[in-house]
């Protein structure tokens, strides 16, 4: 498929969405051809913008995309860009389609595994030994697959971060104007991306 077949799937999966709201223009950002996940092709990724009040518009202010569409060999997609780049907004889509496809279901934070927040400090302790976790809280808890994946806020020095953890691989995220699970999202799609290519170097 080349970038009109692409841009075509994308307007007609907008179309099925939003309707006459349809944005008359979209960008073509990047295809990615990784198969990270079973049943998952080649992908382009495709940016929008979908609302801007008009007061901004009538300043002349040339606003930049504030949505990405995901379509191809995938399940298409549609989400914000919630301030990521072309490559993350890519891990966000695979990371989301990885959640679905395995059910993911939210937990209360009565069901937060008993071990957790002390292997979140060791993680972070071995991180950056000189941290000092001054405020933290369970953010958001998932049930995968009989494991737990659990998202963190923190404030580390002064500065609020989300950590990942519990039966997931631990990172740190800088993005906590946004919802714990799009950290999370982001985070697994990583992983698994990171995965496929070491696979694909055996």
């Amino acid at each position: 498929m080349d970038w009109q077949q692409f841009e075509t799937l994308a307007r007609d999966y907008l179309k099925q969405h939003l309707g006459h709201a349809v944005p008359g223009e979209l960008r073509r950002e990047r295809m990615f051809d990784e198969q990270p996940l079973e049943g998952e092709g080649r992908t382009a990724l495709l940016s929008c913008l979908l609302s801007m009040p008009s007061a901004i518009l009538a300043r002349g202010v040339q606003p930049r995309p504030n949505f990405y569409v995901a379509v191809g060999e995938t399940e298409p997609g549609l989400f914000p860009t919630y301030d990521l780049g072309v490559d993350d907004a890519y891990s966000l889509h695979v990371g989301t389609r990885f959640m679905v496809g395995m059910r993911a279901a939210r937990l209360e934070p009565s069901d937060e595994p008993p071990d957790a927040r002390a292997a979140l400090r060791s993680f972070v302790r071995e991180c950056v030994p000189e941290a000092r976790i001054e405020a933290e809280e369970l953010a958001v808890l998932f049930g995968v697959d009989e494991r737990f994946f659990a998202v963190y806020r923190l404030t580390i020095n002064g500065e609020p971060v989300y950590c990942v953890g519990a039966d997931c691989p631990p990172g740190f995220y800088r993005m906590t104007q946004h919802p714990p699970q799009i950290a999370l999202r982001l985070h697994l799609g990583k992983l698994i991306r990171n995965e496929a290519r070491l696979e694909r170097q055996l």
